[in-house]
């Protein structure tokens, strides 16, 4: 199953522990945590094929935050994307709670916890910061050196994430 707004959920999400059912269909398999939601009611899980289909909606619950006001009506029908990013798409694995990343009015696709070897260089990770750092000599130094090939490989106190549109990288970095 996949999602417009991210790649690979079953490396990169928070999923349920196994045998956890989904809050809307039961099923058992390839259910989302949903201790990372936000809404006014809580559920433990939601399988790819509820969370695809917006089911979060029924309970006002949204698994991301998005300022649609960075969107361009020009390039994206906001209400579209704004709610497929909001209710439709996995949480991006931060530490802390962040807002989806727009750049010049159009949202970018969650690919991965990054490190050194998602980038041809050191001056491509600086190009692609969304928002730039004081210390980016810093944050290139503790990007781990091995490629991170699911989540449980990319907890670190600092992590950055690798989004994409077009071939162009957008880096956004949390701090534990």
């Amino acid at each position: 199953m996949s999602f417009r707004w991210f790649e690979n959920p079953r490396a990169f999400a928070y999923m349920a522990d196994t045998g956890q059912a989904c809050h809307f269909c039961k099923t058992t398999s390839d259910c989302l945590d949903g201790a990372h939601f936000i809404g006014e009611e809580e559920i433990d899980a939601i399988c790819f094929s509820c969370m695809r289909a917006g089911r979060l909606t029924e309970l006002d619950i949204s698994a991301n935050e998005i300022d649609q006001s960075a969107l361009d009506p020009d390039l994206v029908d906001i209400e579209l994307v704004s709610n497929e990013i909001a209710y439709c798409t996995p949480s991006v694995p931060t530490w802390q709670d962040s807002s989806w990343p727009i750049k010049n009015g159009r949202a970018y696709r969650f690919i991965k916890i990054a490190s050194k070897l998602d980038y041809e260089s050191k001056e491509q990770f600086f190009e692609s910061l969304f928002e730039k750092s004081d210390d980016p000599e810093w944050l290139w130094s503790v990007l781990p050196d091995h490629r991170i090939e699911n989540i449980k490989d990319g907890q670190y106190d600092l992590s950055c994430y690798l989004f994409e549109l077009e071939g162009d990288r957008l880096t956004t970095w949390d701090a534990n």
